[in-house]
């Protein structure tokens, strides 16, 4: 009998306000860490195991419609436009992450983009 994991997709979604204010060095980290999870879960990988940082996604039995179906959680939990082909390249969980890392706003830009919205609402 396989032992089921507790968490739900929403309990491991990514803290949204602390993604973005965290530096670029923790971002990515929790960013690797979210897509650990997610592949853990979708892989249906037993606890004893791991997901390596290092090691291409498609090395870890990503395939084509689990890449979609963590583009589709990646986009959802960091509110970021990504490719399924991102995905499907050589690239680590390192290397996806340090790319969703630069695609999400920081803090700073995050404050810009919400004055110009409140500013335009008058």
């Amino acid at each position: 009998m396989a032992i089921q994991n507790t968490t739900t997709w929403l309990e491991r979604l990514p803290d949204l306000p602390a993604l973005r204010a965290a530096d670029t060095g923790a971002r990515i980290r929790m960013i690797e860490q979210y897509i650990c999870q997610e592949l853990t879960e979708t892989l249906d990988i037993p606890p004893a195991y791991r997901i390596n940082v290092r090691r291409p996604l498609r090395s870890q039995g990503v395939d084509s419609i689990m890449a979609i179906q963590l583009k589709r959680k990646l986009e959802t939990a960091l509110g970021v436009t990504v490719k399924a082909a991102d995905l499907l390249r050589d690239d680590s969980v390192a290397e996806v992450a340090a790319l969703l890392c630069a695609l999400m706003p920081d803090r700073r830009e995050s404050q810009v983009q919400f004055a110009a919205t409140a500013g335009a609402g008058r």
